[in-house]
């Protein structure tokens, strides 16, 4: 019986303790390492290599939908409700 309080009060100690710590300086950190410099700017060499990347390749591995379903005019049942 003894050994089972030890052990349960060795399993929740730690995890109290972690949970009811200070948490200012983790979001300090946290804030200064996600805030972007002020003085970094991008380059228009890099903004082209970014923007070669950033294009995405819109439909191309999206087959499941054959073109003539997918382009077909929306009949009167999915027309939009706001129109009135």
């Amino acid at each position: 019986m003894n050994l089972k309080l030890a052990l349960a009060a060795l399993i929740i100690a730690p995890l109290a303790l972690t949970a009811c710590s200070k948490k200012e300086e983790a979001s300090k950190a946290e804030t200064e390492a996600s805030a972007p410099a002020a003085d970094e700017q991008t380059t228009l060499e890099q903004q082209a290599k970014i923007d070669a990347l950033d294009k995405p390749v819109l439909d191309e591995k999206n087959q499941d939908v054959p073109a003539e379903v997918a382009n077909a005019p929306a009949d009167a049942a999915t027309a939009d409700a706001e129109a009135h």
